[in-house]
């Protein structure tokens, strides 16, 4: 099996950004082009792929793979992607918003959910949630003349960025405890230390939880959602409600019930 096959579907995704990004370039000023048929061809080729992809545990690179559990997030992800191309025309025209930007960003950014949703690697989940980030902090800001959108980009990236701080530490105290940030590997030298948690695993433990509670709204690092909701196009907030939220849980459970696993004691009664 090539070892290429597990990034198919977000390859999929990923060329047709390109391709939007190259023919919004390349169009003639006022032309209406239609742009968001080359983000639903490329979804549905995520889709064909990751159908001829199950059942078959494929692994790229050694820090991507499309298991069952992460397949089954990719389709997710695909449904709510046609969804949010889908509801996204109407708010476009009513909004006047640049069409090549808008859905170059959105296919972006869904493809760094699907590299979430399948990576076993924790540095590989901290690019992916920077990719799928920068897109959404545009996403949410690119009504450019309203006051409101650009107050909640702007105080999305921010509370985003010191988030991803938090997450990035929590990586490095992990790589310093296990000697790996590959999630297998992580987990098996956590067990082995399992017995009497130190102050550094759990140090480690809350920096990461702190990044993923972020992401996913969860109390008390909500703060930044209603802004961000009612400041973004309605078919942003749609799609960051449940995708954004979609590939965050996923990656969630891939960190919380492999590495961190050993120390179910000490983060379930938090969550």
């Amino acid at each position: 099996m090539s070892p290429f096959n597990a990034i198919v579907p977000m390859a999929c995704v990923t060329a047709a950004a390109i391709a939007a990004m190259i023919a919004e370039a390349f169009s003639v000023p006022g032309e209406r082009m239609p742009i968001a048929p080359l983000g639903v061809i490329g979804l549905v080729g995520a889709a064909l792929a990751s159908g001829a992809l199950w059942n078959h545990n494929a692994s790229s690179f050694g820090v991507v793979a499309a298991d069952k559990f992460g397949l089954f997030v990719t389709g997710v992800l695909i449904i709510v992607g046609l969804l949010s191309l889908a509801f996204s025309a109407p708010t476009i025209e009513r909004e006047r918003l640049p069409r090549g930007e808008y859905y170059t960003l959105l296919l972006f950014a869904l493809a760094g959910m699907m590299l979430m949703a399948t990576a076993t690697d924790l540095l590989v989940i901290f690019l992916a949630l920077e990719v799928l980030s920068i897109a959404v902090y545009v996403l949410t800001g690119i009504r450019r003349d309203s006051p409101m959108s650009t107050e909640a980009a702007f105080k999305y990236f921010l509370l985003g960025a010191f988030s991803s701080a938090f997450f990035l530490y929590g990586i490095a105290f992990t790589y310093g405890l296990t000697g790996s940030t590959r999630l297998d590997r992580v987990g098996s030298v956590i067990a082995a230390q399992a017995i009497a948690p130190t102050p550094m695993q759990m140090l480690a433990l809350g920096l990461l939880l702190v990044g993923f509670a972020f992401k996913v709204s969860a109390v008390p690092f909500h703060m930044w959602t209603p802004d961000a909701y009612e400041g973004a196009p309605p078919a942003v907030t749609g799609f960051m409600s449940t995708g954004v939220k979609a590939a965050a849980f996923a990656a969630f459970v891939r960190v919380f019930l492999s590495a961190f696993d050993p120390l179910h004691a000490s983060w379930a009664a938090v969550l």
